[in-house]
């Protein structure tokens, strides 16, 4: 089968590999959408620590099992797949917490998503494969990973009715940030990014846009909210965006580090701030299983539309180009259908 395989920063390729086999209470899932991922830009274009050469990338997965030893899952039915579930065992999957599991990558759907099939573990199937509904396509299906991990991010920070939102950020991840915070019922999402497709888009699914490469954040929001913002999250991985945001914060509300950033990216709060404001400092990774549920749910309901938010679809001899364009803000979105789609 041909699966895209990367092999360190700028250089990966389209090649043949043996198709997986399935053990014990495994499935087999015919990949009919995947979409490309910043985590998939970043590691081609600079590496990935945890990513070794010679990869096959791709983990936003949508498709239909073709074979299956597992009593719960039949050949035909259309899934999402999640690239990973935690253990169930460990502290810190004891204490709730399954973004943080000690295992959680341990397994992990064989070879990626950017192959034309995959081989799913048990424990992802119990955890992290779930039949898409009737109503549903498989490119909008393969969102689900990524509005799971957003799901996580704003659950985090109790975005609710009433609350003020303001996303720091255009990427696909702050875009849709913004749709879930209006469909969460937030009382004004402000969105703030620098690159003008995108700003466009925003602008539909958001009350406010600020364009950050013509006008000062600081000062818009002096205007609009003078008082400050419930809840700020931070979609751009730059931690002078960071200091930059900590002032435009409400009393009483939150930040979340939401983009993964350097290794060696530091912070200097202004700690009288926090707590003279109780100001709450946060981040998040990932998703939980129950995100990931929620956000296929959310997918398929008519509360959340992301329409106009995938602008291209392209085969897997097309994914070498959608990494680089991605590096290049070109588009919004990007999803890989291996085969014809249904």
């Amino acid at each position: 089968m041909k699966a895209f395989r990367y092999y360190g920063p700028g250089q990966a390729s389209l090649e043949e590999i043996p198709a997986p086999t399935i053990g014990p209470g495994e499935i087999l899932v015919s990949i009919q959408a995947c979409g490309v991922c910043g985590t998939d830009v970043k590691t081609f274009l600079r590496g990935h620590a945890k990513i070794p050469p010679g990869s096959v990338l791709g983990h936003e997965m949508a498709g239909v099992i073709t074979e299956s030893d597992n009593p719960d899952f039949s050949p035909g039915e259309r899934v999402v797949v999640a690239p990973y579930a935690p253990c169930l065992a460990c502290d810190a999957c004891k204490r709730g917490h399954y973004s943080l599991c000690d295992r959680l990558f341990e397994e992990f759907p064989e070879p990626g998503g950017f192959a034309e099939v995959i081989r799913v573990p048990k424990r992802i199937i119990s955890q992290g494969v779930l039949r898409i509904p009737d109503n549903l396509d498989y490119v909008t299906a393969s969102l689900t990973e990524l509005l799971a991990c957003c799901i996580h991010g704003l659950e985090a920070m109790d975005v609710q009715p009433g609350r003020s939102l303001l996303i720091i950020g255009d990427g696909p991840m702050g875009l849709l940030q913004a749709m879930l915070g209006k469909a969460l019922g937030a009382d004004s999402v402000i969105l703030s990014g620098a690159t003008p497709h995108r700003l466009d888009f925003a602008r539909r699914v958001a009350d406010m846009v600020v364009d950050a490469s013509k006008e000062d954040l600081t000062a818009v929001l002096a205007r609009v909210a003078p008082g400050g913002v419930d809840k700020v999250v931070v979609s751009v991985a730059n931690e002078n965006v960071i200091h930059a945001a900590i002032p435009l914060i409400r009393k009483g509300g939150a930040i979340n580090l939401f983009a993964g950033m350097p290794r060696d990216a530091m912070l200097t709060l202004p700690a009288s701030r926090i707590h003279y404001d109780e100001i709450t400092v946060l981040g998040t990774f990932g998703f939980w299983p129950a995100h990931f549920k929620r956000a296929l749910a959310l997918l398929a309901s008519d509360d959340f539309v992301p329409s106009g938010f995938v602008t291209a679809t392209v085969g897997l001899d097309g994914v070498l180009a959608s990494l680089e364009a991605a590096g290049r803000y070109e588009g919004i979105k990007t999803v890989v259908t291996p085969h014809a789609l249904d």
